[in-house]
């Protein structure tokens, strides 16, 4: 009984302790939940990004705003390391070079709280972390001596390559005014503003621990190989090969038992990713939410022609294809096109060499090209057309490029869409068309918004947001944001009927009717939920919130009359052709409840990963395949701390110390008297 009672008291102690601590940790930290870290990423021969020491780094916070600041930290303040704040417009290229070489900086937290335009304000010369050439070295004209790396035209001209500098150091973008304000004025300004004769704070000082470390290192190859050598006793994953999914989905449900001539189906295509320097902070309003959205419009109007399509005989194959990882050397483009020269294309067979399947697609079956980039700003009020040089030097596929051009012209004007086209010797902008041009000469176009370097002043980076392509309705109010149809929904709308126009007439060779038109309200629809909210009805209508795939097949698949989810199924086991897919659909008029609607459609994702990771001896050298890898990563945290001074924290060991010995003392004491101390009939 008494080894019981003592075993309940050790366990009531130890559970008391738990508490104690976590309310102790919690009085002597402030948790800033609002942030979103810089990772770090590979490539076949460098590590870029940030990291912090395994148990955090750890400053006293300064708040730098000006020169005067930026010299306290790196020369004058007596209180190094420091851990900086920066405001929107300091945090540059520059600064982050000169803090980091300082060696007196651990870490950097950068302020972005975007609905407030005093804390956050934009830079007006423009912001962009990727490169002024961006995918460089994977595209078309790598090796040109004519365009390659960006000889005629750089066309990310605020490019400051910022994503791919080594920091070695935990950068962190703090989203949350409330965290931000606390930090400013509960913590900077209360403890460690020096005084106003620049003298610096006694203690104690407000200080910030980031946390953000990177478990891979050096370069893509090293940190896979570790990572595949994982074993029970070492299971952990270093880092992963950058990746997602494409989505495609056909006009025609050509099954794999029937013919599918060459040069027969089109390609329609836009982009689904970009990146910022910050993990999860890339709305991407132009660059490339435009994009996906003019291109589903269009796949919206045309799925009501589809019988249209079908039934004109010779009519060609439309594919819809949006890209997964193109931002990072067109990671998604490349493996669609492994796919197609493998065979497995839209997808491999399940085993049964009897089933039904899509048909098919290769290289052979592609005979053009349409891809829509950056929409949402008009370089002379027009949107561009772009083709390839080296293409026309083939006379037939220059005048059916020629043609292209002048059919959208001409179908664009018809709806009040002004489009112009490049000279003929200017090189294609960085596109996912190019690694099909490396591949197979076919006629392409790509249609965006700037004739020369971008428009867009904040590509691929965090302040590419809704308001600053007029995206945004005055009010933030749901049912607002769906009745008030915002300036660029109107744009994008007249964008996607003349693509659907083009493609309409490009696959049947018929005139467009004049029914065939984009939904504004679907257009609209789609603006908000991508760059608002995805808590939208119209992604709550096709659930999940963010699946492309199903977006593809509620405006190109066909309905199907049941009226449960568990009957929206493929009736024959060998009959692949069709994806069923179940959506919550509308809701039920004076109710809370929605009716379901089953869809068969051709949509599909397949696998957007570099085929690098899956050949056997790659050469990582070659320069063929995107090599990009991300750190794997355990706890992501920033908080903030009061430190007493150096001797207050010698004062504390020197007692606990004390008390440790005193401690050992007295056991050793107890020990040697315990037969006098502890009697036979103690309950114990």
């Amino acid at each position: 009984m008494g080894r019981k009672i003592l075993l309940f008291h050790n366990v009531i102690l130890f559970y008391v302790g738990i508490v104690i601590c976590t309310r102790t940790s919690k009085k002597i930290y402030f948790d800033v939940d609002g942030n979103s870290p810089c990772f770090r990423r590979f490539n076949a021969t460098h590590q870029i990004g940030c990291t912090s020491e395994e148990n955090g780094n750890v400053g006293v916070v300064h708040y730098v705003k000006d020169d005067s600041d930026f010299d306290w930290v790196v020369n004058n303040g007596p209180h190094h390391p420091y851990v900086v704040l920066l405001g929107s417009l300091e945090f540059n290229l520059k600064n982050v070079t000169l803090l980091k070489n300082s060696g007196r900086v651990n870490g950097i937290m950068v302020i972005h709280v975007v609905e407030n335009e005093t804390l956050t304000p934009f830079p007006e010369e423009g912001f962009s972390p990727d490169s002024s050439c961006p995918n460089d070295g994977y595209g078309l004209y790598n090796d040109d001596s004519e365009f390659g790396h960006c000889k005629t035209v750089a066309w990310n001209h605020n490019g400051t390559n910022l994503m791919y500098q080594d920091f070695n150091i935990p950068i962190f973008v703090l989203t949350n005014q409330t965290e931000v304000d606390f930090l400013i004025n509960d913590c900077y300004e209360k403890f460690n503003k020096p005084t106003e004769n620049g003298t610096a704070r006694d203690y104690p000082l407000c200080a910030a621990e980031l946390k953000d470390r990177m478990s891979g290192a050096k370069d893509s190859p090293t940190c896979m190989r570790r990572t595949n050598v994982a074993t029970n006793l070492n299971p952990d994953t270093y880092c992963d090969p950058l990746g997602d999914k494409n989505v495609a989905a056909t006009i025609k449900e050509v099954n794999s038992s029937e013919p599918y001539p060459n040069n027969s189906v089109i390609i329609a295509a836009a982009r689904l990713d970009s990146f910022s320097l910050f993990e999860n902070i890339y709305p991407s309003a132009d660059n490339h939410v435009t994009g996906i959205v003019g291109l589903l419009a269009a796949a919206e109007a045309l799925g009501k022609m589809k019988p249209a399509i079908k039934s004109k005989t010779g009519s060609k194959d439309i594919l819809f294809a949006f890209f997964n990882g193109e931002a990072f050397d067109y990671i998604g483009s490349s493996r669609m096109i492994y796919e197609m020269e493998k065979g497995d294309f839209p997808a491999k067979k399940r085993g049964n060499p009897n089933e039904l399947t899509l048909h098919k697609i290769t290289l052979d079956h592609l005979s053009h090209f349409i891809e829509v980039n950056q929409l949402g700003y008009r370089d002379k009020d027009s949107l561009w057309i772009h083709s390839d040089p080296h293409s026309r030097q083939s006379g037939n596929i220059s005048a059916e490029i020629d043609k292209m051009i002048s059919t959208i012209k001409r179908i664009s004007s018809d709806v009040g869409v002004k489009m112009d086209s490049v000279g003929s010797k200017q090189p294609l902008p960085p596109a996912s068309v190019q690694r099909f041009l490396m591949k197979k000469t076919i006629p392409s176009i790509v249609i965006t918004d700037h004739e020369g370097h971008y428009t867009n002043k904040y590509y691929n980076s965090r302040f590419d947001i809704a308001r600053e392509i007029n995206a945004t309705t005055p009010s933030s109010n749901e049912s607002d944001a769906y009745d008030i149809i915002s300036e660029q929904a109107r744009m994008l709308t007249k964008v996607s009927t003349s693509l659907a126009g083009f493609l309409f007439e490009l696959s049947t060779g018929d005139p467009p009717p004049d029914v065939l038109e984009a939904d504004v309200n679907q257009v609209n629809h789609m603006l908000h939920c991508f760059l608002v909210t995805r808590k939208c009805e119209l992604f709550r209508q096709i659930l999940p919130a963010s699946d492309m795939k199903a977006l593809g097949s509620l405006y190109l698949g066909d309905t199907v009359n049941v009226t449960e989810e568990s009957n929206c199924k493929k009736s024959d086991d060998k009959d692949f052709v069709y994806q069923y897919v179940w959506m919550q659909g509308p809701k039920v008029a004076n109710s809370t409840t929605r009716k379901g609607i089953c869809k068969k459609t051709t949509a599909n994702t397949s696998l957007a990963k570099s085929p690098a990771f899956d050949i056997t001896d790659y050469d990582w050298n070659s320069g063929k395949y995107s090599t990009w890898t991300e750190s794997s990563w355990n706890t992501i945290s920033v908080r903030i701390f009061l430190v007493p001074s150096p001797r207050m924290q010698t004062t504390i060991l020197s007692c606990g110390v004390i008390l440790l010995l005193l401690s050992l003392l007295l056991v050793y004491g107890c020990n040697k008297k315990a037969d006098i101390l502890f009697s036979k009939n103690s309950v114990y």
